[in-house]
């Protein structure tokens, strides 16, 4: 089993419903759950649209790297494809930025977009 914190977002389409449907999913495939609410920032890079977002943070029976496997399969099937990254648009976007404590996503860990919900999660942090 390994603990996980999640960076949710999306700049396109029903943005707020694309992050809560994806954070339900998360949920039933996750345990211990914790998230963060659902918010909105200004686009980083891409085509400047602003994003909903959302950090969760739970534990997961698997490896991390088959957590993100999964991830990457739910991500196409809400609409995730190469046409949509030629032109910056993210229906959805789900990182592992944390698997057990170690940072996998140095980038995502240190922006404004990640650490409001992590803060929401992790007071102090």
């Amino acid at each position: 089993m390994v603990s996980v914190v999640l960076s949710i977002g999306s700049n396109c389409g029903d943005r707020k419903s694309l992050v809560s449907r994806s954070i339900e999913w998360l949920k039933d495939l996750l345990m211990d759950v914790r998230c963060s609410e659902i918010y909105e920032t200004d686009g980083v890079g891409g085509n400047g649209k602003s994003y909903m977002n959302a950090v969760l943070k739970g534990f997961y029976e698997r490896s991390g790297m088959d957590l993100n496997d999964r991830i990457k399969e739910k991500e196409r099937e809400l609409g995730r494809n190469s046409e949509c990254r030629e032109r910056g648009d993210v229906p959805i976007d789900i990182d592992i930025v944390m698997c057990d404590g170690t940072i996998w996503k140095e980038w995502d860990f240190r922006q404004k977009f990640f650490r409001i919900g992590y803060s929401q999660i992790e007071p102090g942090s």
